[in-house]
């Protein structure tokens, strides 16, 4: 013998045919034994099909039938049939097993990270090849994903991460780690931004000594993040110090800044694809460089970021591989 119903893993109420009748015992599996007799009409072959003997799967039907209060099949010893209240019981039954397996899948899906929402923060001036690329790749792998983007400062970047309102962000420069996850993705060299009329345009590659006598155009101190440390770095070691004449609040606005013949800057090489009219690009002679990270926290456990850092990660492997 079967042993009595468990509480019930399904609780819910049927309103057409049978009386608004609640289903406080009724389990899923009462629902499987009867789609399997309805569908066969036949009580040894829905047996075969939902793993039980005949008699218990009988017993089954009959507990169901007295649950509703209603009688679902005839019998005969030949012959199975579906009463009216059966055929009608027979479609939302179907249509309460097909609910249930569409959750159970949309559970799964979520717990491998197919389905969910992923938030990005992300600097403009990062908004590279590589950045693109992974976006992308991440967008065809999991399609259940809806992705949004928030483009910030990297303060900002690092405050939103912080406070739960961006998951991931991508973003340059040092900082506190305090509860964060912090994965280099790559370094890349600064080169000079210039007007394009500027005299130091006549050369194909500079050297730091070059740039002692010009106005510079930077980010503020705040929330650079120590970027500007390193453009001070390479102009000490030159033997100078950067004569600041204007700032712009983020990367692309410093570009525009040159662009309007205030100064020039020192900016990561991949912002040459920024295009401007008037500004034109020139690589340094031993130049500093700048490294790329990927943040987000340590104890956030959702499978869909493990599953975007992992492709960050492996993109990151792949694009090393290859530079070797």
């Amino acid at each position: 013998m079967l042993n009595s119903p468990r509480p019930a893993a399904w609780i819910g109420e049927l309103t057409a045919g049978t009386s608004n009748v609640s289903l406080s015992r009724m389990e899923l599996r009462h629902l499987r034994y009867f789609v399997a007799v309805a569908d066969t009409l036949n009580f040894r072959r829905a047996a075969e099909r939902v793993h039980i003997e005949q008699s218990p799967l009988s017993q089954q039907i009959r507990n169901l039938e007295q649950e509703l209060g209603v009688e679902l099949l005839t019998r005969t010893h030949r012959h199975v049939a579906l009463t009216h209240a059966g055929q009608v019981f027979l479609a939302d039954a179907q249509a309460t097993l097909a609910r249930a397996n569409a959750g159970v899948e949309r559970a799964r899906r979520a717990a491998r990270g197919s389905i969910g929402a992923l938030t990005i923060g992300y600097l403009t001036s990062l908004t590279n090849s590589f950045f693109t690329s992974v976006v992308r790749d991440f967008q065809r792998q999991y399609t259940g994903v809806a992705l949004s983007f928030a483009d910030m400062v990297p303060s900002a970047i690092l405050d939103a991460v912080a406070n739960r309102t961006v998951d991931v962000g991508f973003l340059r420069g040092v900082f506190p780690k305090d509860g964060l996850a912090v994965e280099e993705l790559s370094s890349e060299p600064l080169v000079v931004a210039l007007p394009k009329n500027h005299r130091l345009t006549q050369k194909k590659k500079l050297s730091g000594e070059d740039l002692a006598e010009e106005s510079f155009v930077m980010v503020p101190d705040e929330g650079a993040m120590g970027y500007n440390d390193v453009i001070r770095a390479y102009c000490r070691d030159s033997g100078f110090s950067p004569k600041l004449r204007v700032e712009g609040n983020q990367m692309q606005s410093v570009v525009w800044l040159v662009h309007l013949g205030l100064g020039l800057s020192l900016v990561p090489a991949s912002l040459q694809g920024l295009h401007r009219d008037n500004v034109v690009y020139r690589e340094l002679r031993d130049p500093p460089s700048i490294t790329a990270k990927l943040v987000y926290r340590r104890d956030d456990t959702s499978p869909v970021l493990r599953n975007f850092v992992d492709l960050v990660l492996a993109a990151v492997a792949k694009a090393s591989k290859q530079s070797r």
